[in-house]
């Protein structure tokens, strides 16, 4: 994870691999542990890239009908509901669109204020229009099948549950048990979903606490 400011906010950085479909599925499957209601993410790339395919991976990760997921290029927004308690994907395209002042005819506010996490292509047809804490990944292609993802995301998501595995994946040893864990271990970086478990319990109980005061650029919209 890399630290850097960008336009007055801290934004938290990381860097991903990927050769194949079940690779990307992977990642997806990471961004969906972190991802809360309201966020918002950039989701950028050439086309090929395989922006619909991530979203399609995250929307099962999250618990939606990976089947009723399409490319909205025409339609421009795709509604995707979630179970377990997670919020609904919202999925924009706005390609075709000619700027942010056509957003009022999509219900951009309602879409803002639905409490979905909302992932949105070609986002910079609209950048005026989306908050300063939205997240971004960039899909950049480097072969046939070789993906590199690039994940920037608000400082304040470093108070997140599972935000460590967002980081690109190496051999480490897990925090609760203090086992090896591999790096192809779907539990990464915990040595098994028990010690997941257990380290999401001691954040919403208030037994880890971070190790830094909070600081004013870690308070914006994202948290909550």
């Amino acid at each position: 994870m890399v630290r850097l400011a960008r336009q007055g906010l801290t934004m938290l950085r990381f860097e991903r691999e990927s050769d194949s479909v079940e690779r990307t599925g992977e990642i997806a499957r990471d961004v969906a542990l972190v991802v809360r209601a309201g966020d918002v993410v950039r989701l950028e790339g050439p086309m090929g890239a395989g922006k619909t395919t991530f979203v399609r991976a995250l929307a099962g990760a999250m618990g939606a009908d990976v089947n009723l997921v399409s490319s909205p290029t025409f339609v421009l927004v795709n509604e995707y509901p979630t179970k377990g308690g997670r919020p609904d994907l919202v999925h924009m395209d706005c390609y075709r669109m000619g700027g942010a002042d056509e957003l009022d005819d999509l219900g951009w506010d309602r879409i803002l204020s639905s409490g979905a996490v909302v992932v949105i292509e070609w986002a910079e047809r609209i950048a005026p229009a989306l908050p300063e804490h939205a997240a971004r990944i960039a899909i950049e292609p480097t072969g046939e099948s070789e993906r590199v993802f690039t994940i920037e995301a608000p400082g304040s998501w470093d108070q997140r549950p599972g935000v460590l595995g967002l980081e690109a994946r190496r051999a480490t040893v897990c925090p609760v048990t203090g086992k090896p864990v591999a790096a192809d271990n779907p539990s990464w970086p915990f040595f098994d979903e028990r010690a997941r478990l257990s380290d999401l319990h001691g954040w919403l109980t208030g037994e880890h606490t971070l190790s830094r005061p909070i600081e004013e650029d870690d308070l914006d919209e994202g948290i909550g």
